[in-house]
């Protein structure tokens, strides 16, 4: 398990809950017992606050002893919304079709809040949200935390947005309690559970619908944006990991190694004896990270290769199939119809 989650992240998941929970009539500092956290702390716009996942889960268990109820994910859930997201709902809004939109969940689902790993995958006739496992969640917890964010995936197309996005069958990772007439009411459909993961399925033809604010050069701008906040979330203090954060900073750009060694206020001379001591080089890095973001994108959206080779810095498609080959040991196009069986896989 990690160790610690960023104060960026997942503290800002506290508000929305403890909102709900105070709609329900209890006080936000009774949620908020055995945290170390005060109802103020979370007023900063970036709290300077150690966070555990023991205290994540500490919050999340008193929210269940207040209220005694077995289904308070579902509700809680409801309490997230696009706007709660910041630059990840700003994304998701602004692509052209639902389609992008939920591959944008898969790429950035970290940034909804989530523990789990999110993958939206297709098939012929549906497409699928899945959440599966990725850290061990307490035993006493695993319900809440999949019910909540099958609950907060459902709002992520509002019902005044003429998408009609109602699902058409949701597994879940947990048994039902008791409750599967109630599960079937709250989300509109049949429902299984005891699943190996968690999944939310909709008619393939709905992906085609476009999105309410359709905007391509907005919804890029934040995916760089998201990209950027992914990988500070990342609390790896090795000097490797602080180069390719940079190098990552604004996606879509790659700057050369002085703009590097600049930023990490050095010399390019330093930068690279830096590098080589830790059996490395910036061009190394350079190339680890455009793969990386090549299989992803590949992988996870239906992006044009033309569009592709041009969002990873390459002058031509060609150059970029050339690059690619070298690093997989087969073309981009070989590679997309070798992944997408398993892309949503845990």
């Amino acid at each position: 398990m990690v160790a610690s989650l960023t104060i960026s992240h997942h503290i800002k998941a506290l508000p929305p809950a403890i909102k709900a929970m105070e709609a329900m009539g209890f006080a936000a500092r009774d949620c908020l017992t055995g945290t170390g956290i005060e109802p103020e702390d979370l007023l900063a716009h970036n709290p300077q606050l150690e966070f555990s996942f023991e205290q994540e889960f500490r919050f999340h268990r008193n929210l269940l002893q207040l209220t005694g109820d077995p289904l308070l994910g579902l509700k809680i859930g409801k309490a997230y919304t696009l706007q709660t997201y910041g630059l990840f709902g700003y994304a998701f809004m602004s692509a052209p079709t639902l389609r992008q939109a939920m591959t944008i969940v898969s790429k950035y689902g970290p940034l909804t809040f989530t523990l789990f790993r999110v993958n939206f995958v297709e098939t012929a006739s549906e497409g699928i949200l899945r959440f599966s496992s990725q850290i061990d969640i307490p035993a006493d917890l695993l319900c809440y935390y999949v019910d909540r964010d099958l609950a907060a995936a459902m709002n992520v197309v509002e019902p005044d947005q003429r998408i009609d996005f109602r699902p058409v069958e949701i597994s879940l990772m947990h048994d039902d309690q008791g409750e599967q007439r109630s599960y079937e009411e709250f989300f509109g459909c049949p429902v299984s559970f005891d699943a190996p993961r968690s999944e939310l399925r909709v008619e393939i033809s709905v992906l085609d619908a476009p999105m309410p604010l359709p905007d391509a050069e907005t919804s890029i701008i934040c995916q760089q944006q998201c990209q950027l906040l992914l990988a500070r979330m990342t609390k790896s203090s090795g000097f490797i990991d602080r180069v390719r954060q940079c190098i990552v900073a604004r996606p879509g750009e790659f700057p050369g190694i002085e703009t590097v060694a600049g930023k990490l206020n050095m010399t390019t001379r330093t930068l690279r004896r830096r590098l080589a001591a830790e059996g490395s080089s910036y061009q190394q890095i350079l190339c680890d990270v455009r793969y990386q973001l090549a299989r992803d994108y590949l992988a996870t959206s239906s992006l044009p290769i033309e569009e592709i080779a041009a969002m990873l810095g390459y002058s031509s498609p060609g150059n970029f199939t050339h690059a690619f080959k070298r690093w997989h040991g087969s073309s981009p196009r070989a590679y997309r119809k070798e992944k997408p069986e398993n892309a949503g896989h845990a």
